[in-house]
């Protein structure tokens, strides 16, 4: 999972090729083969409305040139917030209603972890998912109590204070933007151990690293050394809202 916003000192198009290698090398938890390759996806912003990159049930290591082309179509529209992900199925099918970003009223988002009886735990009013995830039924179940809101940031605090409170999950890490702001969380779980997992394994894999790079910041499930050389861990259960042009992202501890 990747989240950059702003203009980096490096091209846009060079941080997503250093992502790229993650599709088939990215860090994965007992024993499973390294990588993610249960489709991928890249979204952002084009003249202030949400769009698709490009969005593929195959794997990104099957359909490099269909990534490198999301990579040109990203740097033509100078999309100020970027989000690509790698998918890891969970049970879930791998069909493109499924697949990361997940994108409402443009706003987009992206996840990383399980949530358990998501559909009994999180009600919806005013949304409908278009797949079978829990990521996207957690996204638009955020979105319907902080979309309107004058201070977002504060709101999202208070519901994933909520969320720890009715909510069994692996981890709620997770990447949203409304164009103007990269929120990034990152919580994993201490219920639920699938067999032979242990917490320490959870703990390792369910992480976020974020780079600042000149007005721009970079966050990413690992750290990539391509992109810059220092990384800073985003602790458990802290939230942190990145703006563009802003050198400190607002952190808040939940």
């Amino acid at each position: 999972m990747l989240g950059l916003i702003g203009t980096p000192p490096l091209p846009a198009q060079e941080v997503l090729k250093a992502f790229y290698p993650l599709c088939t090398k990215g860090y994965v938890e007992n024993g499973m083969k390294p990588g993610h390759r249960d489709g991928w996806g890249a979204s952002g912003f084009k003249e202030g409305r949400a769009v698709y990159f490009d969005r593929r049930t195959d794997p990104a290591d099957e359909t490099e040139k269909e990534y490198q082309e999301a990579i040109d179509r990203v740097c033509k529209a100078e999309s100020p917030v970027v989000i690509a992900h790698f998918r890891k199925v969970s049970g879930i099918p791998p069909v493109i209603s499924n697949t990361h970003p997940f994108h409402w009223r443009d706003w987009v988002f992206a996840h990383t972890g399980t949530i358990f009886g998501a559909q009994a735990s999180l009600p919806l009013n005013e949304t409908a998912p278009n797949g079978e995830t829990d990521s996207e039924r957690f996204f638009l179940w955020l979105w319907e109590q902080v979309h309107a809101e004058a201070d977002p940031t504060a709101v999202l605090a208070a519901l994933l204070k909520k969320a720890r409170e009715q909510l069994v999950y692996s981890a709620l890490d997770f990447l949203m933007s409304d164009g103007q702001t990269l929120w990034a969380y990152r919580e994993f779980g201490d219920k639920r151990l699938n067999p032979g997992e242990t917490l320490a394994e959870r703990e390792k894999y369910y992480a976020l690293y974020f780079a600042i790079l000149g007005s721009a910041a970079v966050v990413c499930s690992e750290p990539l050394e391509a992109v810059a050389k220092t990384w800073t861990p985003i602790p458990q259960r802290t939230l942190m809202a990145f703006t563009s042009g802003k050198t400190s992202p607002q952190t808040i501890m939940i």
